[in-house]
Parts: structure tokens; C-alpha cells; sequence
């Protein structure tokens, strides 16, 4: 994956650019560290810190990281927010460098929250970039993209070109992840053209080193070699060790896949050089990997194995699961080239265990974790019980002894043991009917997913099989109904699990309330891109009018599953070519949101106990959709955790429209 540089600026780090010169230049981060040993203080501390940060981002992540942080607490005595922004930043693009995703976007998220209250524009870019890049590589590319095409439009409005031309070449890799190669060479073309028109050779190297990763994609190696080739004569120029390395690995690659097995090995072990240099654990461990490829191509199957055996132990330790699953399939192959069959068809097997294990991991924890949670909770309601039955019995034993000696003791206790019995018995019945209730919830949600989640998966098993044994046969109208029937019962499933998992929380109370300021328009936006496809489908208009600055101060994963769960209701009862309609009220000290269709109503009935949660009542869609029940008691659950409310108003083929409430931020 190809790893951009964030070029970071700041008022107080006295440097003239990011550039990745610096990180070879050994004179310059000498005169910073004994900068750093030299100042007295704290301003001088930062600047030499952020300096360090900055020379050490790519060639070694490690320490840049250790830098920031440590700027960041010396901060802390002189608060300067444009300086922390920059910090977090940087600690990002190391964190994202050295594999620690989520420290990548915790850093992020408070760099573009710090940098909208000072009303930095290029620091919620460069946040931005950084949300795409992560994203880039945890392979999310609907929310890379996204991140992408909105710090286009920020760099264009801040008339910065190199900002431009970075924001163009992330859009480029995402178009070629999704394997629409021409969107992905006319971004890369717009992207080089404006790096070489301003002279940055960094930007037109990885541009280089880019296009030619979409033509090792389309197989055209002898291309992509020259790009390559290209790309690290310019990179080497510039001195960035990171890009240099990985653009050496991709070199071997082609190589390798071409049958020049000797070259491969070379570039392969100069990768791993380089790699060890850097420190990027990651990244050797697949280097090693291929070089144990590269053996096993020449016909060196000890060696090959030595290298795997490397590979695999740190793969293990970073809990590389894709790479691990790849190293028993060249496991399985090395051993059979040896005539060692039993290994052979035991690391095949491996291979095999890890392919289902990569497919069923999550669902089967999820599940999993529902179930020890609903295990505890029973366990806990029963030792209550048990409790509650010994301090009867133990009253009652009390009164036996007493009754015998006093009557009036007898008769006061008499009345004590009525009083007790009687709240005694309101606790037990309370208990039971949330034992019940729990029980009934367990019930449920095995159904539903026996029911409601067994027929998609079936059917998606079936699409996929005809699609996978008829695939030559098909005609292309028939292959992209297939492929779109796929991608739509694949993210029915997803969303009846979010639902799912959401209710289960809801009924277990473990469910968490993070209130923060929500920019409502964009959310809906967002909300828009996962249900436009079946509105599509529906050919339904979908229209949001949305105030600017309806900013609403709630939980914003619970407002995401709010509109999904609208939007998809309206959806769903709408007629095909209907239209939905999203407004926005102004009232007070409180935001009124309104999503309106004009699909097939309800009566008043069926409207007064539409959030019931204990009616779970579900009707087929216009198009014959199936639903849980679930998704509008979600909506009044998560709604009035805000501090909101929600009403329909509804007539029975006459549309419907959902109301829900907001405070304002602040």
C-alpha cells in the first residue's frame, strides 16, 4: 500500500518543509537533537521535538511518535492549539506507519476537532487525508473515498495545488482498489500533471510508482517494471527509505511473476535491508515472506522454508491473519515440489482452515459475545432469586421461635412477615418478568437470526454458486443483476446484524451514550450513500433539505443508525418512482428533523403502537422487502437517550412522516 507524506506545518517549528530529504540528512537531524539537548525552553523544547518528529516520520515511525508525544506533554505548559493540531497529525501518519490503525484515528479525529474550533481549514484537510489513507489501508473504500472527494474540494478552495494534487492521487488509489482502473489513470494523470507543474519530485515519483501498480493490476508487467524503474530513480533522489523499499518489493514482484526468479531474490533482500532499517515490523515480515517465495522459485526449499518459518513467527506475533493464511498456501506448495506429501496436505489444510476461519470470525464472535453476555446476566438474576428465597425462609424461621413466647411479639411479626412477604413477592415478580423478558429477547433474537438472517444467506450462497458455476455463460446484463443481488443481500445481512447487535445492547442495558456536536446535513448525506443503491433500484428521489449549521448535540453513532433506520423504512414503504424528503425545523434551544414519503401510509391504529418494542410487528415492503421489527424501536430508544422525541404522522396511502427532536449544540 502506498503511504503518502502528510507535509505537516506549523507556526512554531522553524522549518522550511516536510521533505523527505531531511530524513536522510544526517547533518540536519544532528543539528536538531543537539538543538534539543541545547534548549531551555519549552517553546525551544516543541519547536526542536516537532522538528525531530517531522525529519523521523517515515524512516523511522517509531521514534517520530515518541517525539510527538513527548512535544504534546511539554505543550501542555504553554497551550497552543495550531501547535497541538500539528502534533496530533503527525502522530497519526507515524501510528498509521507503524500498522496502529487505531491510534491513527483517534489522533486524527482530534486534530479535525481541534482544527473546526480554530477554524483551520487545511487542518481539517489534512485530517481528511489522513481519514482516507487509514481507510485506504483497512481497505474500508466507501469511507476512503468519501474522505477523499471532500479534501479535493477543501484544497481547490484553499487554492493549494500540492494539497490538490495529494487529495487527487488518493482518489486515483481508491478508484484502483475498486478495480475502475481508467477513473484511477485520468486521477493519477490530473494528479501528476500538477505535481510536475509544481516541481514536487516526491509527488511524481509515488505517481509514477502508482500508475504502475494499476498496470501490474491489468498484467501488463512490462509497463508496470517501467514505471517502477521510473519512480525509484526519482524516489532515491529524494531519500525517502520507506517508498524506496516498498517500490524495490514491487520491482521483485514483477520479477518473480514474470519468472525472473534471481532478480526477484535481489530486490527482495535489498527491501528487507531497507525495511530493517526502518523498523517496520509489518513490513518485514512480508518481505521475508516473499523472499521464502523467491527460494522456492529457484528450487532452494530450505532456505525457502527457513524464510517462511522468519515470516510466519512475526506474523503470528502481529496477528496477520491474511499473511498467515498466504504463507501455508506457499507451505503446501514447497513441500509438494519436495514430494513431501503429508506436510503438503497439511499445511493445505491449514490453508483451507484459515479461509473459513477469515470468513466466519466476526459473526461467530459477535454471536458468541451476545451469548456469554445473556449467560452472566441470567446467572446473576438467579443467585438474586436464591438470595431473595433464603431471607424468606430465614424470616420465617424467625417468627416460628418468636410465636411461641410472645403473643403480641407474635402478632407484630405476624404483620411484618405479611408487609415483607408482599414486597418480597412484588421483587420476585419483577424478577421473573425480567427474566422472562430477557428470555423472550434471547428467543427473539435466535429467530431472527434462524429467520431473518439464515433465507439471505442461503440465497446469497445460491447467487453465488450459479455465479461461480455459470460465470463463462453469462451474459453481462445477466452477470452485473447477479453481482448487484449479491452486493444487496450482503449488506441486508449487514444491516439486520448492526440492528441485531444494537437491540441485543439496548436489552442488556450495556449500551453507551457519547454525546458530541453533529453536523445533521452531513450525516444525512452520509446516510444517503448506504441506501442509494436500493433507492436506485426503487428508482425513488432522494432529497435532503437541510439547513447549513444544524449542528445537534447527541451521540452520533446513534444518530447514524437513526437515519439508516428512517431512510431504509422509508425506503422500503415506498411505491417505485416515490420520492423521500428530508427537512429541518429551527426550534429553540432544539433541532425538529423530518423524513417524509409519499409510499403507503398506516393507519392510526398500527401508528399508536408502531415503537412498541413489545409488538415487533413487521410488514414486506412495496417490493416484497423483509425487516425485523426492530429498526423504529431502535429509532425511539436512541432518540430519547438524546434528550429528543419522535411522532409519526401517517395516513394509509397517503405517506408517512417521522418526526424526531434534537437539543442543540451548546
Amino acid at each position: 500500500m502506498k503511504m503518502k507524506n502528510a507535509r505537516i506545518f506549523t507556526v512554531i517549528f522553524i522549518i522550511l518543509s516536510m521533505s523527505l530529504l531531511w530524513a536522510a540528512d544526517a547533518d540536519v537531524m544532528r543539528k536538531w537533537e543537539k538543538r534539543l539537548q541545547e534548549a531551555s525552553s519549552p517553546s525551544d523544547k516543541v519547536k526542536c521535538l516537532g522538528a525531530l518528529m517531522e525529519l523521523n516520520l517515515q524512516d523511522a515511525p517509531q521514534k517520530a511518535r515518541e517525539y510527538g508525544n513527548q512535544a504534546l506533554r511539554i505543550l501542555q505548559e504553554f497551550p497552543d492549539d495550531k501547535i497541538k493540531e500539528r502534533l496530533l497529525l503527525g502522530i497519526c501518519w507515524a501510528s498509521r506507519y507503524l500498522g496502529d490503525y487505531r491510534e491513527a484515528l483517534d489522533m486524527a479525529r482530534e486534530a479535525e476537532t481541534l482544527a473546526r474550533r480554530i477554524d483551520d481549514k487545511r487542518g481539517v484537510y489534512l485530517a481528511f487525508r489522513s481519514y482516507a489513507s487509514i481507510y485506504i489501508d483497512l481497505s474500508d473504500y466507501r469511507k476512503a473515498l468519501d474522505y477523499a472527494l471532500q479534501a479535493r474540494k477543501i484544497s481547490e478552495e484553499l487554492g493549494i495545488k500540492d494539497d490538490t494534487a495529494n487529495a487527487l492521487d488518493s482518489i486515483a488509489s481508491i478508484y484502483r482498489y475498486l478495480k475502475e482502473y481508467e477513473k484511477a489513470l485520468s486521477y493519477y494523470k490530473k494528479a501528476g500533471e500538477i505535481a510536475e507543474e509544481v516541481g514536487n519530485k516526491t509527488n511524481f515519483a509515488l505517481i509514477l510508482i502508482n500508475m504502475g501498480t494499476i498496470h501490474w493490476d491489468l498484467k501488463q508487467y512490462q509497463k508496470a517494471l517501467d514505471y517502477y524503474l521510473r519512480g525509484l530513480n526519482v524516489m532515491k533522489k529524494v531519500g525517502n527509505d520507506m517508498e524506496i523499499a516498498q517500490t524495490i518489493q514491487n520491482i521483485a514482484s514483477v520479477y518473480s511473476e514474470t519468472g525472473k526468479y534471481t532478480q526477484a531474490l535481489q530486490y527482495d533482500m535489498e527491501a528487507l535491508r531497507v525495511f530493517k532499517k526502518i523498523g517496520n515490523k509489518g513490513a518485514i515480515a512480508h518481505v521475508l515472506g516473499n523472499i521464502g517465495r523467491d527460494y522456492g522459485n529457484l528450487g532452494d526449499y530450505e532456505k525457502a522454508l527457513d524464510y517462511l518459518d522468519k515470516s510466519l513467527k512475526m506474523a503470528v506475533e502481529l496477528e496477520r491473519k491474511y499473511l498467515i493464511h498466504w504463507l501455508y498456501e506457499r507451505y503446501a506448495r514447497i513441500y509438494q515440489a519436495k514430494g513431501d506429501y503429508k506436510n503438503a496436505l497439511f499445511y493445505h489444510q491449514k490453508f483451507k482452515e484459515t479461509s473459513d476461519e477469515i470468513l466466519n470470525t466476526d459473526i461467530n464472535k459477535r454471536i458468541a459475545h451476545l451469548q456469554v453476555v445473556y449467560d452472566v446476566e441470567k446467572k446473576e438474576k438467579e443467585n438474586q432469586l436464591l438470595k431473595k428465597n433464603n431471607q424468606i425462609q430465614k424470616m420465617q424461621l424467625i417468627f416460628l421461635t418468636l410465636v411461641s413466647v410472645f403473643v403480641f411479639i407474635i402478632a407484630l411479626v405476624t404483620h411484618n412477615r405479611y408487609r415483607i412477604k408482599k414486597k418480597t413477592e412484588q421483587v420476585l415478580r419483577a424478577s421473573e418478568q425480567q427474566l422472562k423478558n430477557m428470555n423472550a429477547a434471547k428467543d427473539r433474537l435466535f429467530t431472527i437470526i434462524a429467520h431473518d438472517l439464515g433465507s439471505p444467506l442461503n440465497s446469497l450462497l445460491l447467487s453465488a454458486g450459479h455465479l461461480k458455476n455459470h460465470f463463462q455463460a453469462l451474459e453481462d446484463q445477466d452477470l452485473e443483476e447477479f453481482i448487484h443481488n449479491i452486493y444487496r443481500q450482503t449488506r441486508d445481512m449487514a444491516d439486520l446484524l448492526e440492528n441485531l447487535l444494537q437491540w441485543a445492547r439496548v436489552q442488556i442495558g450495556k449500551i453507551e451514550q457519547n454525546p458530541e456536536a453533529v453536523d445533521m446535513r452531513l450525516l444525512i448525506e452520509e446516510t444517503f450513500l448506504h441506501i442509494k443503491y436500493t433507492a436506485q433500484n426503487k428508482h425513488i428521489r432522494l432529497a435532503s433539505h437541510i439547513m447549513e449549521n444544524t449542528i445537534a448535540w447527541a451521540d452520533k453513532h446513534m444518530m447514524k443508525a437513526v437515519m439508516r433506520n428512517l431512510l431504509s423504512n422509508a425506503v422500503k414503504y415506498s411505491h417505485p418512482g416515490g420520492e423521500i424528503q428530508i427537512t429541518s425545523i429551527d426550534a429553540g434551544n432544539r433541532i425538529e428533523i423530518t423524513v417524509s414519503d409519499n409510499g403507503v401510509g398506516m393507519g392510526e391504529e398500527k401508528a399508536e403502537r408502531l415503537f412498541k418494542e413489545e409488538v415487533h410487528e413487521s410488514t414486506r415492503g412495496t417490493s416484497n422487502e423483509k425487516g425485523t421489527g426492530l429498526g423504529l424501536v431502535l429509532c425511539k430508544e436512541f432518540v430519547e437517550k438524546n434528550g429528543g422525541e419522535i411522532r409519526v404522522q401517517s395516513q394509509l396511502n397517503s405517506g408517512s412522516h417521522f418526526t424526531f427532536t434534537l437539543p442543540k449544540q451548546g
